[in-house]
């Protein structure tokens, strides 16, 4: 599994820019906001490719209570993003989680979002910052269980 260092201020021509994003697509905060400044995140629109980065869904605005969406509603839009991947194997997909903080926006715990992007058959094009790839942890024979 490949992995980089440290936190992701520009792209390589061929890099994508994966982010957490709500479900409103108000990019203000954490990775999304970078997403918008930098990588070409669209305003309004929730997930999948925008420009030079690909939103994930991990919340829900309209709700005070963190987390607000379900572990189900993540690992499909990460089942998504790698489906995806799998698709564009010219493009590499810097998944922007790092396992230096124990919380996230989304109320999830990067142990959590581990656990999500343990999914057999994770795509060679999907690179994880390298102390969060330390925390997958998977068997290749099954699903995540929630």
């Amino acid at each position: 599994m490949r992995n980089y260092t440290g936190y992701i201020d520009n792209l390589l021509e061929n890099e994508i820019f994966c982010f957490g994003s709500n479900t409103q697509g108000r990019h203000g905060k954490g990775t999304a906001l970078i997403a918008l400044s930098k990588f070409g995140a669209r305003y309004g629109q929730p997930s999948g490719i925008q420009g030079r980065s690909y939103g994930i869904i991990t919340t829900d605005i309209t709700k005070k209570n963190r987390p607000s969406v379900t572990k189900e509603i993540v690992i499909s839009e990460i089942k998504s993003l790698y489906e995806f991947a799998l698709k564009n194997p010219n493009l590499d997909f810097l998944v922007a989680y790092t396992g230096k903080n124990s919380k996230n926006l989304s109320g999830f715990t990067n142990s959590e979002f581990a656990e999500m992007f343990s999914q057999p058959n994770i795509p060679q094009n999907i690179i994880f910052e390298k102390e969060f790839s330390t925390l997958l942890n998977f068997d290749k024979n099954r699903e995540v269980d929630i």
